[in-house]
């Protein structure tokens, strides 16, 4: 597996939603949006933003998904959030999860925990310690073959994210807004096989722990994915028992997840 570098821009037909409205607003979204491509034949969602900045409509097919009221403060991060989410409803083959991922010697880390356990600085930590990015936000996994396949979403670094994860890897600040940064890793990762599913919490003392496969699949069947939707639970299923067929199985607990990427790497390097 060879990682690759990619521009963050995407053509009008790459895209996976087009925006209308103030590019006041619709130019930071398409910024944060421009480097993730369509992973499979969906539709786009059509997003159309009020003159006045304060609500925005989606559309998939020329239906209404969902209408929303554009929030003050973090609004970036809302607006595309909500895009992304339509994005993961509407797929078809693939099956998504909540989770960040890394690749390290041509196999996936994934990495799953409920949110503000500390996914996203123990993924800068990652990168840092020479994992390529696939995601932070988004996983997906193929049902056919069990790879994760990436969706290369900016990463979004909050203050206190950089100041768990330590110093971040080269990549381009592609929008700010406040003290949040969005961030894309300049080395972009493959698809590839699950080699280690890895799920993060916090807690007093600092471990890393075996689990099982079953264990592992119900915590990530706990998280926002496809098995939340009717029709898609068995394809979900079929997919991540697939992915976790061979793979390794751990929990991470610490006060600070991000401090146990050495360990994790060294970790996941023993396994090739």
């Amino acid at each position: 597996m060879t990682a690759t570098r990619l521009a963050p821009v995407a053509t009008a037909t790459s895209r996976i939603a087009n925006l209308y409205g103030p590019r006041s607003i619709t130019d930071p979204v398409q910024a944060v949006l421009a480097s993730v491509l369509p992973v499979e034949p969906v539709p786009q969602v059509d997003v159309t933003v009020t003159d006045d900045g304060r609500r925005a409509v989606g559309q998939v097919n020329g239906i209404e998904a969902w209408s929303i009221a554009i929030p003050r403060r973090r609004w970036l991060e809302a607006l595309t959030g909500q895009i992304v989410a339509t994005t993961t409803v509407v797929l078809r083959r693939l099956v998504f999860v909540h989770a960040g991922a890394v690749e390290v010697a041509g196999r996936a880390c994934l990495l799953v925990g409920d949110s503000g356990a500390g996914k996203t600085s123990t993924v800068a930590a990652l990168l840092a310690q020479g994992a390529t990015y696939l995601s932070d936000e988004v996983a997906l996994i193929d049902p056919d073959t069990g790879h994760v396949i990436p969706f290369h979403l900016p990463m979004t670094i909050k203050p206190w994210t950089a100041r768990a994860a330590g110093p971040l890897p080269p990549g381009l600040k592609v929008a700010t807004q406040g003290p949040v940064v969005f961030r894309l890793p300049d080395v972009l990762g493959p698809a590839c096989p699950l080699g280690t599913l890895v799920v993060v919490g916090r807690t007093g003392r600092s471990e890393m722990t075996p689990i099982s496969r079953a264990e592992a699949l119900l915590r990530i069947a706990r998280q926002p994915s496809s098995f939340r939707y009717p029709g898609r639970t068995e394809d979900a299923f079929r997919a991540c028992a697939r992915a976790l067929r061979s793979a390794e199985c751990l929990e991470i607990a610490a006060d600070r997840p991000a401090a146990l990427a050495p360990a994790l790497v060294r970790r996941l390097h023993r396994r090739v």
